[in-house]
């Protein structure tokens, strides 16, 4: 069997270590060839096996604040440390300059006497955002910028900010979000009620687990990830983002159901002080292909939660 590298530049070493485990598993060494295919993906590349022949694909690194790690699974979970700050602000960058950078001065304006930190994920932007927040990094130490140096899926490109936020409160914003007062203030006192999980600015409800409606009402069964928060120590019981989740809709309807799947409600915080604008969309992704990803992440909910009537609210 050959293999063939699936982007250029691949170390020789790392095709030689490839071609090994394929002779190893013709001749039925399994183990001894799942011991390369750790050590193949220890190196930041992962193998795709098919008929024709083995394909290495490389993985993306990650640079957090100018530390480079090779791989995604190496960079150091933060979520067993003692809490660093009050909010963790999570934002998400891929080609949103504009917006990205109204988002992160409405909320270093507004944030006050709050303890917080801005956790910057980059998912490979093109557009010039990296060189700005690494200048305002070394003004606003606060900031901390995390570069994908591939396009990862929306789904893991959270969860690597996720796993390096300190806040005792998460707080997740959408870069289309724009503060216009004290955000930090109404959260925290939600959130003080130990009864409650997430909270945030919209809500939805839904009565069959397929349908879903913004709702007007406190408590509901989602909450929408424009605006997201929950106590960071509730990771420890939900997990993260599940990472099948490559495009973001229905990613936040699936958080929303495993935290409620502990027991405690999901509510809105009313009358927060922001503005929610137009959110821009990836213009790589047609609309023929945006359709089929929600679909696709649609059956993917409901393969988890199709049947869960019993997390669903009484009308």
């Amino acid at each position: 069997m050959t293999t063939n590298p699936y982007r250029h530049g691949i170390p020789q070493e790392i095709l030689a270590l490839s071609h090994e485990r394929d002779l190893l598993r013709r001749r039925g060494h399994y183990e001894r060839a799942d011991l390369l295919k750790q050590q193949i993906e220890d190196a930041g590349y992962v193998i795709k096996d098919n008929p024709h022949g083995a394909h290495l694909v490389t993985l993306p690194s990650i640079d957090i604040d100018g530390q480079v790690y090779r791989t995604v699974r190496q960079v150091p979970s933060l979520l067993d440390t003692h809490d660093g700050c009050t909010f963790s602000v999570n934002i998400l960058a891929r080609n949103n300059f504009a917006a990205v950078r109204r988002c992160i001065e409405s909320v270093l304006h507004f944030c006050a006497h709050h303890d917080i930190e801005i956790v910057l994920v980059d998912n490979a932007s093109r557009d010039g955002i990296d060189v700005w927040a690494e200048s305002l990094h070394y003004q606003e130490p606060r900031l901390h910028l995390l570069q994908a140096s591939r396009i990862v899926g929306e789904a893991e490109a959270r969860n690597i900010g996720l796993k390096r936020s300190t806040g005792c409160y998460i707080l997740i914003l959408d870069a289309s979000v724009e503060l216009t007062g004290d955000l930090f203030t109404p959260l925290a006192k939600t959130l003080a009620n130990t009864q409650i999980g997430i909270t945030g600015l919209r809500g939805l409800r839904t009565d069959d687990l397929r349908h879903f409606e913004e709702s007007q009402e406190v408590e509901v069964e989602v909450i929408e990830s424009t605006c997201m928060a929950f106590r960071r120590g509730l990771l420890k019981q939900v997990g993260l983002f599940d990472e099948r989740y490559r495009y973001s809709h229905y990613m936040d309807i699936d958080f929303s159901f495993a935290v409620r799947d502990t027991g405690v409600q999901t509510a809105v915080t009313p009358h927060l002080p922001l503005i929610c604008h137009p959110q821009s969309h990836d213009s790589a992704i047609s609309d023929a292909e945006r359709a089929r990803l929600t679909k696709r992440n649609f059956y993917r909910f409901l393969e988890k939660w199709g049947d869960r009537d019993d997390l669903l609210l009484e009308n």
